[in-house]
């Protein structure tokens, strides 16, 4: 695939300051099913948690395309296996971090469930699982507001997460 450089999304444009908006997941997206299978029986998974945990992983891809010719963005991750720490660090510059307020936005049920069940601490949930937030991107502050406006028309859930700050790399939860 080719594409111009200008038009890439790399990361190197990420300031401190800039915000990280979490675009909502459908359901785990297939992290953590090693687990999941473990913890959950046939018939549970045919039953009241199948809907949940099987529902197919949303395709980001037109809304982002989209939402690119309304905003400047500056990071993108997908969180997949590995979670917030292992996904957002690869996409941010080695000397900024990024902070994540958890309680800004509604974990899905199903986490909970899944957290109790298997007795693991929050930074493993975080670490094996999208808890609800199944992309972020990073954008300028003066971009927030179209960011949120132009995903709601592709009918995606939205929340300001999180935002850029000096550091080392990592991902703050």
């Amino acid at each position: 695939v080719i594409a111009e450089k200008k038009k890439m999304i790399d990361g190197k444009a990420v300031n401190k300051g800039d915000i990280v908006i979490g675009i909502g997941s459908s359901g785990p997206h297939s992290n953590g099913f090693s687990l999941i299978r473990k913890l959950f029986s046939r018939s549970e998974l045919k039953g009241r948690f199948g809907k949940v945990l099987l529902t197919p992983t949303i395709i980001y891809v037109k809304p982002i395309l989209k939402l690119m010719e309304k905003v400047k963005i500056k990071s993108i991750a997908h969180i997949t296996g590995g979670g917030f720490y292992d996904n957002i660090p690869r996409v941010v510059p080695d000397d900024l971090s990024v902070l994540i307020y958890k309680e800004l936005w509604d974990v899905p049920k199903i986490f909970n469930i899944i957290q109790k069940r298997a007795g693991i601490s929050d930074r493993d949930m975080y670490r094996t699982f999208n808890m609800g937030i199944g992309m972020v991107i990073v954008v300028g502050k003066s971009d927030v507001k179209k960011t949120h406006t132009a995903l709601e028309k592709f009918k995606l859930k939205s929340w300001t997460i999180g935002e850029i700050i000096k550091g080392s790399g990592e991902v703050l939860i």
